[in-house]
């Protein structure tokens, strides 16, 4: 085993994001901006406000609406909600691939929440990776099985254990309103139209643009049991 492996070994921190890269850098980035914004008082800056965008010309707000979000309370429950999902993912796509989806839904996302809040909504959406989580929760509903459905049960209901997920993401999605229920939902959109492209390759250019994003960034060594099991297919 290399140094470089061994150390990562005895960092929690660093084996909790072993072979996900790319959601190391999401929730890293995301931590980071949080404090800048708060400490320049600049989280008023970063709200995706339609009317500012094309009446004032603030296009900047396109690009750093889902850099981070607007309060403590949100940091914490969205990352404690997103975290944990894209890395799962990531392990499970691979970091081209989920790089990519999260670059597709990303650019779908924007579109289409330009579109809807310019049209039917006039509200300021809350800043924060509201349509990532959406987009990850997508896969989340469509791919993972219900392995306990009478996991427990309330007022003669039962629910499964994904509930204790979804119950996680509701604290995130509903806490402000419509202003996080919709780039959420769109997101959610996003994610199942990319995944109706799962059997075929998505556009080349997501995959570059992805990678150019990618380069950047300091690539784990893939877990064993995750080396494993690519031999094993590829067998």
């Amino acid at each position: 085993m290399s140094a470089a492996a061994s150390s990562q070994l005895h960092n929690p921190r660093a084996v909790w994001f072993l072979g996900s890269p790319v959601s190391k850098a999401i929730a890293v980035s995301t931590s980071i901006v949080y404090v800048l914004a708060e400490m320049n008082k600049m989280h008023d800056a970063l709200v995706l406000d339609t009317t500012k965008i094309f009446d004032h010309a603030q296009f900047y707000r396109i690009f750093v609406c889902n850099l981070t979000f607007g309060s403590m309370g949100e940091l914490i429950f969205g990352l404690l909600a997103l975290c944990p999902l894209m890395r799962r993912f990531e392990r499970e796509m691979g970091s081209r691939r989920f790089g990519a989806f999260i670059v597709y839904i990303s650019f779908l996302s924007t579109i289409l929440e330009l579109v809807f809040f310019n049209i039917f909504f006039d509200i300021e959406r809350y800043s924060g990776p509201y349509p990532q989580l959406g987009a990850v929760l997508a896969l989340y509903h469509k791919f993972t099985p219900r392995l306990h459905p009478k996991f427990f049960g309330i007022l003669g209901y039962d629910f499964s254990e994904k509930s204790l997920t979804y119950g996680l993401c509701a604290q995130v999605i509903l806490s402000g309103g419509m202003s996080t229920i919709v780039p959420t939902m769109i997101g959610f959109l996003s994610g199942m139209i990319c995944v109706n492209f799962s059997e075929n390759q998505l556009p080349e250019f997501v995959y570059s643009l992805a990678a150019i994003i990618g380069n950047a960034l300091l690539v784990d060594e893939a877990p064993a049991i995750m080396m494993s099991r690519s031999v094993q297919r590829g067998a």
